[in-house]
């Protein structure tokens, strides 16, 4: 798949601006075709019948009937074709790929300079360069370099080009005819298919497809990303370590010896060497300890281990890896000591030769087989209907990058307001640069902080007395919450409301100082106290009273006859304290803007209303009440004799039990609702239920727009909303794993073996309890730290320190004690002394 040119860098005779104009024509009607179902432009589609190729040396290629190596045929031998730099290609723009490689369609050859071409009698296909991950050489043919002077058009993107501006002359390019079977099949529409399968083609490429970064400077080659423990600011972050100044650099602000750079390296990337630039003038900030590991996410091996004894010039390159002969997904270069005993350390920098694997996109065998379990709307559909179709979406997101900027205003407007865009934010996952124009935005955005933290006194005693009785305190006035919201309010005039508009790396807003608790908080007592707020706006529990009026249990709670959306809460339609709904979205802000994580239990109606997305009624008002729309969408189906039955007349009960009467007979009562007149009433009553808590929701949008800039809002979809602000809610095993370090334990202690298979048999419910006694967080993505617990101590209860995210494993007899004191810590040791959990037998 091309990617996005710089538009500078044209040459088809038109000028920047009118190419953008050109490229934002083009945007606007594919997003009209992918709303409408039509097909896309045929300009869009084009492929080029011929494209030129050359011989970069002498070598031979083999050709085949069809584009794949096949041991099908008994005997079967390819033909072969002798070339040297004098020979020429001729292939369509056709581009194949699959899990062997690149395949060009060839229509004609010569040997030499002054040969005629010779036309293939039937069809040919040949390997321009094999997928083998540990490649790195040259293609041996390659397209021929465009001649300046000529004024040939064969690229998709010059042809929008050329089909979407305003010219009043036409140009005097040439475009190279059509190959006209190509653009028919990328025209196509697979049967039956709608924006929701696009959608769900995205959904599935972008779990796979590598991330845009701009800060990776020489490595961005072989490197999709690097991500680092913890920096101390803006300027010390993980992008110096890639921007080449050697006065810059990462600086870590954590906990001794769990300091670590983890790489995500390109597909096929092989370390020939990696090294990091020390500076010994750093003092105490000197790795002097470094172990090395690769492998998946989840499951690393040590690759080496360096040990710095040695006094250190100005400045050094280190060399903590070389000669690899196999590709990791994952290398974690870990700072396990520092000279003199030092906390914190300090990298200048990050340099890596590499062979480098080819990226080819998505390939056809990408879309079979085990890729598209998870995606049910997908599976009736053929590997190539899904491949084509990915080549459209690929293409349309290569239009979008490349005017994105221009289109996206900063904070006051919306991107959905600017044509139809609103349509396709479903697609926008697969953008490379929204996400850094997300960053942007939120950074740019940013207010300073106040200068003294708030503190605040809380009493969770009294707070958790009204959870379990909260008909005792009906203003209630001893919740978390009340205590936060009024403790936050400005004591005096000179004082100032906060902003939540901050830097990521301010990670706690508040302190707190909890009332008959030892507790002093570094951070383990706020998030503490954002998990309080979370648990009293929407109980994890089904049994629990609602300790607050702002959300209700949504109607599918009280629903047996579904399995998904029965944890789920809605907007309190006859709560008005609108002041209060701000706040929360306020808070809901602030998390999508840092790292903490509000978790709130909310439908996906409700996120997407949030977001701004449209909502429908069987799509997305069944993740509210899916017993309703079962029963408005059989009433409309219904047959007349079955519908004489029922006896219904012109009411129904909003989402909080309200009664309401639709029409009133001459007595006053809910007038009979006749067969006739059901479809008025259905849409009567989809009226009522898709809007009974708008106004809840737009305070909710209210205080989160005062935190987030509404352009932010418009490219994010409601998914990544809800992760942003909640966290995932599903905690598995895998995504554990890729949180959990280990401090002076490995991964083969007994201890680390009995907590594992205790997490195993652990519920959902049972490893979010797990990850709050931990982090006072109840939701990943946290960081959690294993270390053992005292010496001494054998099958006793763990302890954990919230503040530095830390799990202190004693040793246990069995893995069935570890898991019996894992379970009653999690769900019994939960209040704070000193900042640690922990409760002995």
């Amino acid at each position: 798949m091309s990617q996005t040119r710089n538009l500078a860098e044209s040459h088809n005779g038109l000028g920047p601006p009118r190419r953008r104009l050109a490229r934002i024509r083009c945007l606007l009607e594919c997003v009209k075709c992918f709303h409408e179902k039509k097909s896309m432009p045929e300009s869009f589609c084009y492929v080029a019948s011929e494209v030129e190729y050359r011989s970069q040396c002498k070598t031979t290629i083999k050709l085949y009937p069809e584009p794949r190596k096949t041991k099908k045929l008994t005997g079967f031998q390819p033909r072969e074709l002798q070339l040297s730099p004098e020979s020429r290609l001729v292939a369509t723009g056709e581009e194949f790929c699959d899990n062997q490689g690149k395949w060009l369609k060839l229509r004609k050859y010569k040997l030499a300079a002054a040969d005629e071409y010779q036309a293939f009698d039937k069809a040919v296909w040949t390997l321009q360069y094999s997928n083998k991950s540990t490649s790195d050489d040259s293609p041996a043919i390659v397209p021929v370099e465009k001649d300046p002077k000529k004024i040939i058009i064969n690229s998709w993107e010059d042809v929008i080009e050329q089909q979407f501006s305003v010219q009043l002359v036409p140009g005097r390019h040439k475009i190279v005819a059509p190959e006209t079977d190509c653009v028919a099949l990328l025209r196509e529409i697979p049967p039956n298919w709608s924006l929701d399968h696009d959608e769900s083609l995205v959904h599935l490429m972008s779990q796979h497809i590598p991330p845009e970064n701009n800060h990776l400077g020489s490595i961005k080659n072989f490197v999709e990303s690097v991500n680092v423990s913890t920096f101390g600011d803006d300027e010390s972050g993980p992008s110096c370590l890639t921007d080449g100044l050697l006065d810059t650099y990462w600086e870590s602000d954590g906990s001794q010896g769990n300091h670590w750079i983890r790489l995500k390296m390109k597909k096929g990337t092989v370390v020939l060497k990696l090294q990091l630039t020390i500076d010994g003038n750093d003092d105490n900030y000197v790795p002097s300890k470094i172990v090395v590991q690769g492998g998946e996410q989840d499951n690393q091996k040590t690759l080496n281990t360096i040990e710095i004894d040695r006094e250190l010039s100005e400045m050094e390159d280190i060399t903590v890896l070389e000669n690899m002969s196999e590709h990791y997904p994952v290398i974690t270069i870990n700072i396990k000591e520092c000279k003199g005993g030092g906390i914190d350390t300090r990298v200048r920098g990050l340099k890596i030769q590499s062979s480098e694997g080819r990226y080819l996109g998505f390939d056809r065998d990408f879309f079979k087989g085990e890729s598209l379990t998870r995606y049910p709307k997908l599976e009736t559909y053929s590997p190539d209907q899904l491949y084509r179709r990915s080549q459209i979406l690929q293409r349309f997101v290569v239009i979008l990058d490349s005017v994105l900027q221009f289109i996206v205003p900063a904070w006051e407007y919306s991107v959905g307001s600017y044509g139809s865009m609103e349509h396709v934010r479903q697609l926008l996952p697969l953008s490379k640069k929204r996400l850094a124009l997300i960053e942007m935005f939120l950074k740019d955005s940013c207010l300073e902080r106040p200068v003294e933290m708030p503190k605040l006194f809380i009493n969770r005693r009294a707070a958790m007395e009204h959870r379990c009785e909260p008909s005792l305190d009906p203003e209630y006035k001893h919740s978390i919450f009340y205590q936060l919201y009024e403790g936050l309010k400005p004591k005096d005039r000179s004082s100032k409301l906060l902003n939540y508009r901050w830097s990521s790396r301010y990670d706690q807003w508040w302190e707190c100082k909890f009332m008959f608790e030892g507790v002093i908080d570094q951070g383990g007592g706020f998030r503490d106290s954002l998990s309080d707020i979370a648990e009293e706006l929407c109980p994890t529990s089904a049994d629990a009273p609602i300790p607050l009026p702002f959300f209700i249990r949504s109607p599918n709670q009280f629903c047996d006859d579904i399995n998904v959306n029965r944890d789920t809460y809605i907007p309190n339609p006859s709560c008005k304290e609108y002041l209060k709904y701000e706040w929360i979205g306020q808070l809901m802000g602030a998390c999508l803007r840092g790292k903490e994580n509000l978790i709130l239990s909310l439908p996906s109606f409700v996120w997407k209303k949030l977001s701004g997305e449209k909502t429908t009624w069987s799509g997305d008002y069944a993740s509210v009440n899916a017993a309703q729309v079962n029963l408005i969408d059989n009433l409309l189906h219904m047959k007349e004799e079955d519908f004489a039955v029922l006896g219904r007349t012109w009411s129904m009960t909003r989402a909080d039990g309200t009664p309401v009467t639709l029409k009133m007979d001459d007595n006053g009562n809910p007038a009979e609702l006749m067969f006739e007149d059901r479809e008025d009433y259905c849409v009567a009553v989809k009226e009522i239920r898709l809007n009974e808590f708008n106004s809840q929701i737009e305070a909710l949008r209210r205080g989160l727009l005062k935190v987030v800039p509404q352009a932010v809002l418009d490219l994010l979809t409601w998914q990544e909303v809800e992760h942003r602000v909640s966290g995932d809610p599903e905690i598995t095993l895998e995504a554990l794993r890729r949180s959990i370090h280990y401090d002076d334990l490995d991964e083969s202690d007994t201890r680390v073996k009995y907590m594992w298979l205790a997490l195993t048999r652990f519920t959902n419910e049972d490893r979010s309890r797990f990850l709050r006694f931990i982090t006072g967080r109840r939701r990943l993505p946290a960081p959690v730290y294993i270390s053992s617990g005292k010496s001494d101590a054998i099958d006793c209860l763990p302890e954990s320190s919230t503040c530095a995210a830390m799990l202190y494993l004693p040793d246990f007899t069995s893995a069935h004690v570890c898991e019996e004191k894992l379970h009653y810590a999690i769900y019994n040791c939960v209040d704070m002394d000193t900042d640690v959990n922990y409760m002995d037998e």
